[in-house]
């Protein structure tokens, strides 16, 4: 299968370095799936890190949102790709995307395309012993720009999921 007419594959040796230097320094990196990116789910992401094969320097800060875009599912595709060792960092916030259309709404946290998977996640990084960061990314707000309301809005929610 051809991947970007190559891009993929020069991607790798842009990326081989940083793994290095964080070897060296006893530091461990975290790629993020990001929208528009080379590592747009939770697949791509595991795949770099295979491809690499730096798995021991290189982790997903996984952001199922973001995946979202591609259409990975966090539960349960997106988790069962990134447990056993992939995982360094998680961001939740919860959006509504329809990629036809290129519009992605950022909702309250529950009220999303995500709502019925965070409960699924969240026991299996229980279940999985998970002890990395999860991070509640305070994106939404209920209008005018107002953030520090949409945190409020969410932070209950996110700490009765996650917490």
């Amino acid at each position: 299968m051809e991947r970007g007419h190559g891009a993929w594959d020069k991607t790798l040796p842009l990326i081989a370095p940083a793994c290095d230097v964080a070897c060296d320094a006893g530091l461990t990196l975290v790629v993020e799936t990001g929208n528009g990116t080379m590592v747009n789910s939770n697949w791509t992401a595991r795949k770099l890190i295979d491809d690499l094969g730096a798995k021991d320097v290189l982790k997903i800060l996984w952001d199922p949102a973001n995946n979202c875009w591609c259409h990975e599912e966090a539960w349960p595709r997106g988790y069962e790709t990134a447990k056993d060792g992939y995982l360094g960092h998680i961001h939740i916030k919860d959006v509504q995307v329809d990629t036809p259309s290129a519009t992605l709404e950022v909702r309250r946290l529950g009220e999303g395309q995500l709502a019925d998977q965070f409960q699924p996640v969240a026991d299996a990084l229980r279940a999985d012993s998970y002890d990395g960061v999860i991070s509640l990314e305070s994106v939404y707000h209920p209008g005018g720009g107002d953030f520090e309301a949409g945190f409020r809005l969410c932070v209950d929610r996110f700490k009765e999921l996650f917490g």
